[in-house]
């Protein structure tokens, strides 16, 4: 039975260039992210996963203008983009995954290559045509930087 899995990335956006991890599970150039865990939004299972994945804090860009005063209502700030991504893993497992895409500044940290990456590289909207990553990841990536790569 495949598995079906909500998970959450940010597109990290630096002085026009984008952030992407050589994810060694799947083999391709990614943005940070991953599993939403139990008790978790998505949008902080975004900004937790990139910190743990690139040492990196950083602010997502959504509108969020519904505060809510119940404590159970919670709004969950509209994502760049929601991916059904049909994900083969090199150890033969295989996932459906739901994933939350964010746009994201960043607010701190330094950047380094952590958990399940073997490296962590900035990349003009040129090196990201070239770059062997799937092709929705490639689209998406290139439409984020076309849209905020001026202005962040």
């Amino acid at each position: 039975m495949t598995k079906r899995c909500i998970v959450a990335a940010c597109l990290v956006i630096d002085k026009g260039k984008l952030l992407l991890l050589n994810h060694s599970k799947i083999g391709a150039w990614l943005p940070p992210g991953g599993h939403v865990e139990e008790g978790e939004f998505p949008d902080e299972a975004a900004r937790r996963e990139t910190k743990e994945e690139t040492g990196l804090d950083v602010e997502l860009l959504y509108d969020d203008p519904i505060k809510h005063k119940d404590v159970a209502a919670h709004t969950i700030g509209t994502p760049f983009t929601i991916v059904y991504e049909d994900i083969q893993y090199k150890t033969g497992s295989h996932h459906i995954h739901f994933d939350l895409v964010y746009i994201a500044r960043v607010k701190g940290g330094s950047i380094s290559a952590k958990k399940e990456s073997d490296e962590a590289r900035w990349f003009t909207a040129d090196e990201i045509k070239e770059l062997d990553t799937l092709p929705d990841a490639r689209s998406i990536a290139l439409k984020a930087l076309a849209m905020y790569g001026s202005s962040l």
